[in-house]
């Protein structure tokens, strides 16, 4: 998948206008600093601890972590419910694509079937509600292990574009 992102044929959807001013900007996945920046890949300003960041640097930092946060708690919610989330998969990008939205088609419908009679069908090794506060991540799982910086920090002229384009929108009236 590194690869993918890096040669960028991960087929994302076509870029989108997010508001009236900026034009489109490609799909990109979250990054944390082990990650390049790339125009499919968007990392946080460099300068934690450094240098004090201006604000709107801060903001961005700010979503893109509180985006990073919001899919580890779902991921660690699924793989403390579907154990085949625990361990890497070893299997077709296809098939792993169809277990994924199985499980998520699975998750929900249990959700809603709960919601409306009132009633749990299922309990995980976390029997736990709400989620968020982050038990599920005591559990012992392989499938995500931490990652040590990949490639440079150098990043292309259009990479830095689109951060900057998403640093503007998130500090905008409204964002």
């Amino acid at each position: 998948m590194g690869k993918g992102f890096i040669l960028y044929n991960l087929n994302f959807p076509t870029a989108k206008d997010i508001d009236s001013n900026s034009g489109p900007i490609p799909y990109y996945a979250l990054g944390d600093e082990a990650f390049p920046l790339l125009t499919n890949l968007m990392r946080p300003y460099p300068g934690r601890g450094k240098r004090k960041l201006p604000l709107n640097e801060s903001i961005f930092n700010y979503r893109l972590s509180r985006g990073r946060r919001t899919i580890e708690n779902t991921f660690g919610i699924m793989a403390s419910k579907w154990r085949v989330f625990r361990k890497p998969i070893i299997a077709r990008p296809n098939t792993v694509e169809a277990i994924t939205k199985a499980a998520v088609v699975l998750h929900n419908f249990i959700k809603m079937s709960e919601n409306n009679a009132g009633v749990r069908y299922y309990s995980g090794p976390l029997d736990i509600e709400p989620y968020e506060d982050n038990r599920w991540a005591t559990l012992e799982m392989g499938a995500l292990r931490p990652v040590n910086q990949l490639g440079t920090n150098t990043y292309s002229a259009n990479a830095k574009i689109i951060r900057n384009k998403l640093k503007d929108h998130f500090s905008g009236e409204g964002a």
